[in-house]
């Protein structure tokens, strides 16, 4: 196994712990992709040399290596740059800031929540990467107002999808992953810190009601306003097993109206899918390990080995657990670690 190493590219600049390959020399860097919140960013902290500051919009690549090779943890642009007398800091982010700077409007028709996604990447610049379709819509109207990132968001809302950029700066819109651990750590010889957490639900079932007479009077009918939303309407709730229950309410219901729901299915199957984004995650908190660039958002994670008796062996054993945010750490204080986010 060969030792840590970066390699950090942002317009013409370059900086790398490979000897000759690189003009900067770096002090820190900070890497972050995540679900939550306008989206992924990045801190590089150089050495101050002759080299100049890079522009805010030049390309940023960062690449980072924990032993096993090297992965590209972030893919950008440079959002601003500082200088001082001692340090030099570049601060980045990923597709997802130029879909928050973008103001759009449209109108769409029979079309689903992944194509009118797709739409505004590529009008963004940015690159799609998995985009799942999600529900198909009569009408959708996006408003100006709210920026590109904020109606893709809510489309994910709408779908039970998550929304986040990888290592390649791809933007992804896909339901949560289930099934196997794409990663596993060795709770004695990889996890620094763990902190995780079971909170009582503020929210364990959404009843969304829609609009129109689809349902009803059928699909010619669908502009007509009813006084009677009975038949456009639709619930779910999280059980006590954590497992979704369409159909039934919780004890902490929320009420979504949605002028886009035209049919009862479409109601029930969004609030089904609301629900299954709570589903997945049963815990909060966070795992800290020793550097692993590959992990990304989205991932499904697991730790073995966990001390019987320990304070979070009832959590985490035999658990799989999906990653929300990812920030890779490297520096001379801790060295090269990853903390995710559940």
């Amino acid at each position: 196994m060969a030792g840590i190493g970066y390699s950090v590219t942002i317009g013409s600049l370059r900086a790398s712990n490979k000897a000759r390959q690189g003009q900067a020399f770096i002090r820190s860097i900070t890497s972050e992709l995540t679900m939550d919140g306008a989206g992924g960013r990045c801190t590089v902290e150089l050495v101050p040399s002759d080299a100049g500051l890079p522009t805010p919009g030049d390309k940023t690549t960062i690449e980072m290596d924990g032993g096993n090779g090297a992965v590209t943890v972030f893919t950008g642009l440079v959002l601003e740059a500082r200088g001082s007398t001692d340090t030099s800091l570049v601060i980045g982010g990923d597709a997802l800031a130029k879909l928050a700077r973008l103001d759009v409007s449209g109108a769409y028709e029979q079309m689903s929540a992944g194509s009118i996604v797709r739409e505004l990447v590529n009008k963004a610049g940015g690159t799609p990467g998995t985009i799942d379709d999600g529900p198909s819509f009569p009408s959708y109207v996006l408003h100006r107002g709210p920026r590109a990132l904020r109606h893709i968001l809510r489309l994910a809302e709408q779908s039970g999808f998550d929304v986040f950029t990888d290592g390649q700066g791809k933007v992804h819109f896909t339901a949560p992953k289930q099934g196997g651990a794409d990663h596993t750590f060795v709770y004695d010889s990889q996890v620094l810190r763990t902190q995780v957490a079971k909170p009582l639900a503020a929210i364990d079932g959404f009843e969304v009601w829609g609009e129109g007479a689809a349902s009803s009077q059928g699909e010619k009918k669908a502009h007509w306003l009813v006084d009677d939303l009975a038949s456009i309407h639709g619930k779910a709730a999280l059980g006590t097993t954590g497992k979704v229950q369409a159909g039934s309410t919780g004890k902490s219901s929320r009420e979504v109206k949605d002028g886009s729901v035209r049919a009862g299915a479409d109601a029930s199957a969004q609030a089904k899918a609301r629900v299954g984004a709570l589903a997945a995650r049963p815990l909060h908190g966070f795992i800290e390990v020793l550097g692993a660039p590959a992990v990304k958002p989205g991932d499904l994670v697991k730790v073995d080995d966990i001390p019987e008796g320990h304070p979070v062996e009832a959590l985490l054993a035999g658990k799989v657990l999906r990653v929300r945010s990812v920030r890779h750490t490297l520096n001379a204080l801790t060295g090269f670690t990853t903390r995710m986010e559940l």
